[in-house]
């Protein structure tokens, strides 16, 4: 094995492991393009998916007190849908165009933050319009999950608006990643992306979830909730415009 490739891989998984129980996932798109130029981008997403739902076990062991099956209920509906909907694209839709959508969306999550108005902010609210968004974010969030494990800036755009405390936004988003990801099993075990090649570095791989996970336990008590929200506003600009940034050079 290309020890290049061992070493950008072991960045990119404690990276993701710091991200998701520190960050809710803010950071964590970065693994697959890392891996990708090396192995694919197939094969890297059948890599990382056991290593991602170890990371989910610990931290909503972590985060097992902060969590609101109301704050689930909305998105599970479209993760199931956008879950299945990215298996069956995996192999037609270009996975460019995909990361172009998830990006914007971020994009227009923040617009939204910088000037209410183009949230609906100041209209008389929409009975039907707070589980449509639900759902629509959901599905986005699980067909970017499946194509690439990108599937946290929906997921961001949907909870960042619900007035939850640090640890309350945090357990909620580790609970719909731990679903996201045990529900794609299905589809990976189907198209074959789960195979016994990758079991060997995967098995290395999993002391560094246990590592990158505590690292961002550690970092997220550290950081105040005023600043923590500030963080995950300037991630969600990151993560979107990387996206934005892959989809249109590559």
């Amino acid at each position: 094995m290309d020890l290049t490739f061992i070493l950008i891989t072991v960045v990119g998984v404690l990276i993701t492991g710091i991200s998701k129980s520190g960050f809710g996932g803010g950071i964590g798109v970065v693994a697959v393009p890392m891996m990708a130029p090396f192995i694919g981008g197939e094969k890297a997403i059948g890599i990382l998916l056991p290593i991602l739902l170890l990371m989910d076990v610990l931290t909503i062991r972590i985060y097992r007190h902060y969590f609101s099956w109301r704050l689930l209920k909305p998105v599970v509906p479209g993760i199931v849908i956008g879950i299945f909907a990215g298996a069956a694209l995996l192999d037609v839709v270009d996975e460019r165009g995909v990361q172009a959508i998830i990006g914007l969306m971020g994009i227009w999550v923040l617009a939204q933050r910088r000037w209410p108005v183009l949230g609906g902010a100041g209209k008389q609210p929409d009975a039907a319009s707070g589980p449509l968004k639900a759902h629509f974010l959901g599905a986005l969030g699980g067909v970017g999950s499946v194509l690439a494990h990108a599937g946290a800036a929906p997921m961001q755009a949907y909870y960042l608006t619900q007035k939850i405390s640090k640890d309350y936004y945090l357990g909620q988003m580790a609970v719909a990643f731990g679903v996201m990801n045990a529900i794609k099993l299905i589809p990976y075990g189907y198209l074959g992306l789960l195979n016994p090649e990758i079991g060997t570095l995967t098995l290395l791989l999993i002391p560094l979830a246990f590592i990158g996970t505590w690292l961002g336990r550690w970092l997220s008590k550290r950081v105040d909730s005023v600043l923590f929200f500030r963080v995950m506003m300037v991630l969600l600009a990151v993560n979107s415009v990387y996206l934005l940034g892959r989809a249109l050079i590559g």
